[in-house]
This record gives C-alpha cells, sequence and structure tokens, in this order.
C-alpha cells in the first residue's frame, strides 16, 4: 500500500526528524521517498520583495529579485542534497523535486501522487512559536484528500499506536490507514472512543473490531468520557502513545468547513504524532 512517501523539506528544525521518520518507514515499508522543497512564490513575487527592491535601487544594475530567486534556488538545493545523501546511506531509493509556488497548494498537489505525506509540527518558524500548529502543516491537512503524518520535534521508533474512533466517515478513513499501517509495521493498535455514553460506545467499538479483526493487527478498545476534543490528547499523553491516527473531522456538523475539534486540539498539544486522513 505504502509505496511512495512525500517528503516536505523547508530547511528547518523539523527537517531532521522527518528524515529520520520517513528513512524508518520507507526501510519498513520498502518504499520509495520522493522529496520535495517548495519556493514560495508569495515570498519571491509578493510586495514586499518589491518594496525591498525599490528601497535598494540606488545600488547601480542590482537585479534583486533575481538574485533572491538565485539565492532561494541554491538553499533549495543544499536541502535536497542533504536528503539524498540521508537517502543514499540508508540505502532507500529516492527522488528529488524543487517546485515553485503557493506552499500549501504545491505540497497538496504533490501529496495526491503520494501515499503518506510527512510534514513538521512546525517549519522554520518553530523557536518562535512552539505551541501551535504551523501555517502550512494546518492548510495542508485542511485541504489534502491524501493521509498526513504530522511529525513532531521527537523522534523515536514507533511502538505505541492510537486510533480515535468515533465512527464517522473520516475516522473510518483514518481505521483503514491504521489497520494497513500497523499491519505492515507490525505493530499493536489501540482503539478509543470518547462518549458518556457507555452503551454507545461499545456499539461504535464493537464495529471497529469487525473491520480489525481481518488484519493481523494486535488491537484492544478502550472506553474513556470527557470531552472528545481534549480526552483523545490527554488519553494519548496518559498512556504514551507515540502516534495519533485522526479522521479530519468528526460528528460535529458545525465544524464541517473547518479543520475537527479533537484534530486541532491534538495537533496543537504535541508530544505524539499525528497522522490525519478524511
Amino acid at each position: 500500500m505504502y509505496k511512495k512517501i512525500l517528503f516536505c523539506l523547508d530547511g528547518g528544525p523539523a527537517d531532521t526528524h522527518i528524515l529520520t521518520m520517513g528513512i524508518n518507514l520507507c526501510k519498513q515499508l520498502k518504499a520509495k521517498a520522493h522529496g520535495l522543497t517548495v519556493q514560495d512564490i508569495l515570498t519571491l513575487e509578493g510586495p514586499l520583495m518589491y518594496d525591498i527592491s525599490g528601497a535598494l535601487a540606488f545600488i547601480p544594475q542590482m537585479n534583486f529579485l533575481e538574485e533572491t530567486r538565485k539565492t532561494l534556488e541554491e538553499r533549495s538545493k543544499n536541502i535536497l542534497s542533504g536528503f539524498g545523501s540521508a537517502c543514499k546511506a540508508e540505502g532507500v531509493p529516492y527522488e528529488e523535486e524543487i517546485a515553485e509556488g503557493i506552499v500549501y497548494k504545491v505540497i497538496c498537489e504533490k501529496a495526491e501522487l503520494n501515499d503518506l505525506t510527512l510534514i513538521g509540527r512546525q517549519g522554520l518558524h518553530y523557536q518562535f512559536d512552539k505551541e501551535f500548529l504551523g501555517s502550512t502543516a494546518d492548510r495542508v491537512i485542511r485541504n489534502t484528500q491524501s493521509p498526513v503524518l504530522v511529525v513532531t520535534h521527537e523522534v523515536n521508533p514507533l511502538k505505541n499506536p492510537l486510533l480515535a474512533y468515533d465512527s464517522s466517515h473520516q475516522a473510518k478513513k483514518a481505521m483503514a490507514t491504521a489497520a494497513h499501517l500497523c499491519s505492515e509495521l507490525k505493530l499493536p493498535l489501540t482503539v478509543l472512543h470518547v462518549g458518556s455514553d457507555k452503551e454507545k460506545s461499545e456499539a461504535v467499538l464493537a464495529e471497529a473490531k469487525d473491520y480489525l479483526d481481518s488484519y493481523k493487527v494486535i488491537t484492544k478498545y478502550e472506553h474513556s468520557e470527557g470531552r472528545p476534543h481534549e480526552e483523545v490528547a490527554q488519553y494519548a499523553k496518559r498512556h504514551q502513545h507515540d502516534l495519533l491516527f485522526l479522521g479530519a473531522r468528526g460528528h460535529r456538523g458545525i465544524l464541517d468547513f473547518i479543520l475537527g475539534s479533537t484534530t486541532q486540539y491534538a495537533l496543537w498539544s504535541g508530544g505524539f504524532h499525528v497522522l490525519v486522513d478524511r
């Protein structure tokens, strides 16, 4: 199922962890790595760049925008050079790509041609705002139809994944992804339903069990009470889960036009990797 994995690289601190996670997955899944870095067209052609260029017009014959483009291209090549060297060292087949455009839109387009997309929870500006999800990651998750694995800034071998399941369409997609990935990686899986009605929770978990019994995955099923958008992330932390599978949206109709609150809270919380599907 996982034959091609997209690495979204921007030269920020998350790149090291994306490489570690991605190369490990490629080796275990026998997948090809696709390294992508995007030159932001808003940086190259936005009004700020023209203002700077105009301010420096006193420098004779200086083409500031062209020099900036060359600098960004050289930086992109350096980013992918590190990616290529890491793949070669581990014997992972790979391809490299430098693209230009609005960053999240380019990533979403490329994600459709890959089985799994890896992106950092924070990008270049992580040191300035460590509490929230980076804007590029947020927009990619909101707009892509493909599975996206948001990598935190601490990477260890995956051991204890958790699936948050509420029987919604997106949760079913996340369950299918969890089943395939855990089966291929030979990982156990905990399935969690959060709700105040224990009888309803048992029915939801029975539905999940009926599906997952077809896979060679060691599973256990848990019910917890609380506010789903908080309890899922807190449960993951309490039980030291290192990977959380989530649907992009849950049942709450008021949130149909934005990312589901449970997903947002889990992504903002950090502390574990989050694989979002829709």
